[in-house]
């Protein structure tokens, strides 16, 4: 139905005189699409469906029609499809985008075609940042919740028996046995997933993440390209919950202190998540320092490697001016172990190495300039103060080169050091 309607429409497009006829023809394949949608966003169809689709819209030269309807896609299916089908909405984006600025070129200036697709570019863009609201879709609420416990379905989740669809919709031929699936008495195909068909999410199942966002979470940030692309991956995983940028950097720390050595892709990871724009960069940018101070707190109970890596985090967050990870948060540090335990050796232990790592780090990375601002906040605590001023004299110093090779790292160490020495003036 939506081939032979999108055909009339598109022929009815080319007659003044046939308004009605394109009007019902457009109507019809706008219904058809949404309530094809509508079957993804419920969990009868899978994500490659969604991308079928657009592609078959934009077959041929780009109309109004097709805009009309490319919108219809994103706003119906664009929510689902960002959330739990990451990989397809990347590639919807990518190609709706590269059609419309095709189209938009060969466009006349001024002419009704060129403000529809400059208005289909915004939507993209917004959609992409997140700003898109999906209002329409808050009307089905209802409705999905009532076929949720309807008792057709005996209480079984309709995502795990989506229709398999294995063949592009609207573009090629139906195998003969489909939907029925080799003769099985039912449309609906359980999928079925296998230890080797998805090793990322066993593996996040096995490092005990239990709930399905940081599974989620996991498999984008493990399965990313790079930290450009793991950033994009995240924070579209991390879209589908009001918690996600706070259980994205809950998973980020815990993928980087179990590394075997320190990786400086999460700290470029977590800077690129900060610096998207705000209200998702200053979200991510409070996820970050409340999960580091939780793992400040722990890090009593780590091993050397895990003290070394996040250690090596915190550094690179502490140095990098979207996250501005404050020095000050060694002050949760717990040198005295839980109660009722043995303690933690204090700075003889591994929070002296942790500490001494940082420190580090951070006169390696942080410019001469930024030195002293970045350890006067550690002046308010007197307790942190002295603790911060013996790893510098009794940890940090005998490790440094000789002056005379790296004087720029004696400056910082001296910077640093004076801001450490120096009691707050409250103090006085």
């Amino acid at each position: 139905m939506l081939r032979g309607k999108m055909a009339a429409g598109l022929e009815a497009a080319g007659s003044m005189d046939d308004e009605e006829v394109l009007n019902l023809d457009a109507r019809v394949a706008k219904n058809s699409i949404i309530f094809q949608m509508l079957l993804f966003s419920f969990g009868v169809l899978p994500g490659s469906v969604v991308f079928d689709v657009v592609r078959f819209v934009f077959t041929g030269s780009a109309s109004e029609l097709s805009v009309e309807m490319a919108l219809t896609i994103l706003r119906y299916g664009g929510r689902k499809l960002r959330s739990e089908c990451p990989e397809d909405f990347r590639e919807v984006l990518k190609f709706v985008t590269a059609e419309a600025n095709t189209a938009r070129e060969t466009s006349a200036d001024g002419s009704e075609i060129k403000s529809r697709l400059d208005y289909l570019l915004r939507e993209l863009a917004d959609l992409k940042n997140n700003k898109v609201s999906f209002s329409v879709m808050d009307r089905f609420k209802q409705t999905h919740g009532w076929l949720s416990t309807a008792g057709v379905l005996g209480g079984k989740k309709v995502e795990n028996h989506s229709l398999s669809v294995p063949f592009r919709l609207l573009q090629e031929e139906a195998p003969p046995n489909w939907p029925l699936q080799g003769g099985s008495a039912t449309i609906l195909a359980k999928s079925t997933r296998t230890k080797a068909s998805d090793p990322l999410r066993e593996a996040a199942i096995t490092q005990r993440l239990t709930s399905e966002l940081r599974q989620n979470l996991f498999v984008a940030l493990m399965g990313a390209e790079d930290f450009q692309d793991a950033a994009e991956r995240l924070s579209l995983a991390a879209s589908a919950a009001k918690s996600g940028c706070a259980e994205c950097c809950i998973v980020l720390f815990h993928c980087a202190v179990r590394e075997k050595a320190p990786n400086a892709f999460y700290g470029h990871v977590a800077n690129a998540l900060c610096s998207l724009p705000a209200p998702a960069g200053k979200r991510f940018s409070h996820g970050m320092k409340r999960a580091a101070v939780q793992h400040v707190q722990q890090a009593h109970t780590y091993g050397v490697r895990s003290a070394v890596c996040l250690a090596e985090l915190c550094a690179a967050l502490m140095a990098s001016s979207s996250v501005m990870l404050p020095v000050a948060i060694i002050r949760f540090m717990r040198f005295g172990g839980e109660e009722g335990g043995s303690g933690s050796q204090g700075l003889r232990g591994v929070l002296g190495l942790l500490l001494r790592h940082m420190v580090e780090s951070l006169l390696q990375q942080v410019p001469a300039s930024q030195v002293s601002q970045l350890f006067a906040a550690i002046r308010k605590y007197e307790d942190v103060r002295e603790g911060m001023l013996l790893i510098l004299d009794g940890h940090v110093r005998p490790r440094l080169p000789p002056e005379a090779r790296n004087p720029i790292v004696w400056e910082k160490f001296r910077a640093a050091r004076k801001e450490v020495v120096s009691r707050s003036s409250m103090d006085q």
